[in-house]
């Protein structure tokens, strides 16, 4: 190799002092282009190492350790590394695009359903019974004691005495066996621990409300619609028996003819004065069946329906308080819609104990059981005191 093309290598010019112009510039040219090809062989070799620097970081498991993304999110992520750019445009509805970035905010408190409980709880006699009490009963007072008028020397033949009747409301337990892993109840935000046992009482409240209206007895409170009825009065029923007025109408409150004011009216005075006084007397029906009430009116063209002006206040109904009871049943023949009364001296509700509640991490690991209980019965205590409205034409 000649000393030029070395000297040219090693980036010097070689310039001899009889050297020519054109020889000059052929000198330079040749330089400049044995730079070019060295200067564009260390330019791949630079851009093969970024290459593989890129292939290497694709290849990693982002977030090792902390649970990583799904496999299309990886290789989403792995394409930005690689090429700068993301698939798509970048936007909150993405998860790979931008959206992880976007923190979900969770609210703190827990929107609850609301739901409707009995107001014979507000309404009716309760009795609390302690540990060790036994059988429940109560005695009922059914009068039937007799006397008589005479003079001064008349004879006085034997009278009746009263007679007594005895009551023993129908109990069962009511129960629930909810689980929940430990680990949700440590990570949670929230106390579910509270959450599950608040659900549950209520729970509870909306079960036994179902049962003092329909309930059969069986291992749960006896209902006041399932008591036998007779259109009778009270000295001629029997004793447990509930008396109905009817509508006057065979499938509905009203009709052309008969715009179903009488037939409460007849409801309210078939119940005795002494019961219509004091406190626990109202009307009970359900919202659909209110809804209809709530449109009847009088000969005067008034409506029998006052709605409270005051909050928390029930509306009115012919002078007396209408209570909100969606267990009973609505309009339809031979049904009992409606019912009013004396439900202080009607119904008696029985607790025992309150509501007992075991917390159970040991049994089912690793579950934690919720077990909560509630004895309770329930039953008519007097049959005189509340009247129902049947619809039917007698």
């Amino acid at each position: 190799m000649n000393q030029g093309v070395q000297d040219r290598r090693r980036g010097v010019l070689s310039v001899g002092a009889n050297a020519s112009a054109g020889n000059l510039l052929a000198e330079l040219t040749g330089a400049f282009e044995d730079f070019k090809v060295r200067n564009d062989r260390r330019t791949d070799q630079l851009q093969g190492a970024v290459d593989d620097l890129n292939k290497s970081i694709a290849a990693l498991q982002v977030g090792a350790g902390g649970g990583s993304p799904s496999r299309v999110d990886h290789s989403a992520f792995a394409k930005f590394l690689q090429t700068g750019m993301p698939q798509a445009n970048m936007r909150e509805s993405s998860d790979p695009d931008g959206g992880w970035t976007v923190p979900e905010k969770i609210d703190d408190t827990i929107q609850y359903q609301l739901l409707e409980f009995s107001p014979l709880r507000r309404w009716a006699s309760i009795v609390t019974l302690g540990r060790g009490a036994g059988t429940y009963s109560f005695l009922v007072n059914r009068r039937g004691a007799s006397s008589g008028w005479v003079g001064e020397t008349d004879a006085r033949p034997q009278t009746d005495t009263p007679s007594l009747g005895k009551i023993m409301p129908a109990e069962g337990e009511i129960y629930a066996n909810a689980r929940i892993t430990q680990w949700l109840l440590n990570d949670s935000k929230f106390n579910l621990d509270a959450f599950i046992r608040e659900n549950i009482l209520d729970e509870f409240a909306v079960q036994e409300g179902t049962a003092f209206v329909s309930g059969d007895g069986v291992n749960k409170p006896r209902g006041f619609l399932t008591h036998d009825t007779a259109a009778t009065d009270d000295d001629t029923r029997p004793f447990g028996t509930m008396q109905y007025v009817p509508t006057g109408v065979a499938a509905d409150l009203n009709d052309v003819s008969n715009n179903g004011v009488d037939a409460l009216i007849n409801l309210v005075y078939a119940v005795r004065p002494s019961y219509r006084a004091g406190p626990g007397v109202g009307w009970m029906m359900n919202s659909t069946t209110a809804s209809k009430v709530r449109k009847l009116k009088d000969n005067d063209d008034r409506y029998l329906w006052q709605e409270s002006t005051q909050a928390g206040q029930p509306p009115m109904l012919l002078g007396y308080p209408v209570a909100m009871e969606e267990n009973m049943p609505t309009v339809s023949a031979n049904a009992f819609p409606i019912a009013f009364g004396n439900w202080r001296r009607g119904y008696r509700i029985v607790d025992r104990l309150g509501t007992r509640i075991l917390r159970d991490p040991y049994t089912d690991k690793p579950f934690v059981h919720f077990y909560l209980t509630k004895r309770v019965g329930g039953g008519m205590a007097d049959s005189n005191s509340i009247k129902l409205l049947k619809v039917a034409t007698s």
